[in-house]
């Protein structure tokens, strides 16, 4: 159960949590730091009250820790009846350990979606490349052929258009994946493993189960809660 004592300088009752014994605490009315009584020095000291309580001396580790001047008393709020135990407690958690879980949720989220990620950036950059390859072989083919006029522009075109839309599609799925390495665009990291599930090159077989993979991972809630939109 907690214990409760009287600040030994301004005699504001201070309530520290139990095992706290003999540890050090600051008293939240006059910020005096001084030690946490144990059950038995509560009990002499309610066995004698008129006897006179020594001075506290302050430690070399408290010369160390009181780096600024001690603040003046601040008056009592009409509202500090109200407040939960819990803000006058210094053994209370800070926000800085929220901060650290916080922190912990997001790499953790990074490194699911790291290999996934980083398998179908490589199988884009791949098809992207195949692509380009393809179409220049197809071009030299139609200008080999000795195809001329009309015929040279609607080949040219025909190939163009469609090995063009593979690559910008490909392109897309590069950007949308980046997005989701860090974390910063949930819908788009979606459609970048949806794009590579798509027949455009020859690489497909390969980044359709790394694909099923990463939406799988981005299935799991604590992933999606990572997201920054």
């Amino acid at each position: 159960m907690p214990i409760d004592f009287d600040c030994a300088v301004c005699k504001h009752r201070i309530r520290v949590p139990d095992g706290a014994e003999g540890k050090r605490t600051k008293c939240p009315k006059c910020q005096a730091i001084q030690p946490v009584p144990s059950e038995s020095d509560e009990l002499r000291l309610k066995d004698s009250p008129s006897e006179p309580q020594p001075p506290y001396s302050p430690s070399t580790s408290d010369v160390f820790q009181l780096t600024e001047p001690t603040p003046r008393p601040q008056e009592p709020k009409p509202l500090a009846d109200a407040m939960p135990d819990h803000e006058a407690d210094p053994y209370a958690p800070s926000f800085g350990e929220d901060a650290v879980k916080v922190n912990a949720a997001r790499i953790e989220a990074m490194e699911k979606l790291q290999t996934p990620v980083l398998i179908c950036l490589i199988l884009a950059g791949l098809g992207i490349a195949a692509n380009l390859v393809t179409l220049i072989i197809a071009v030299i083919n139609i200008v080999g052929d000795g195809a001329r006029g009309n015929d040279v522009l609607v080949q040219l075109a025909s190939y163009s258009i469609g090995i063009g839309f593979s690559i910008g599609l490909l392109g897309f799925a590069c950007f949308s994946l980046m997005q989701a390495r860090d974390l910063k665009n949930y819908g788009l990291a979606w459609a970048g493993f949806i794009i590579t599930l798509l027949p455009c090159s020859c690489f497909f077989p390969l980044s359709l189960p790394i694909s099923i993979w990463g939406m799988m991972v981005l299935s799991d809630n604590s992933v999606q809660r990572q997201f920054t939109s």
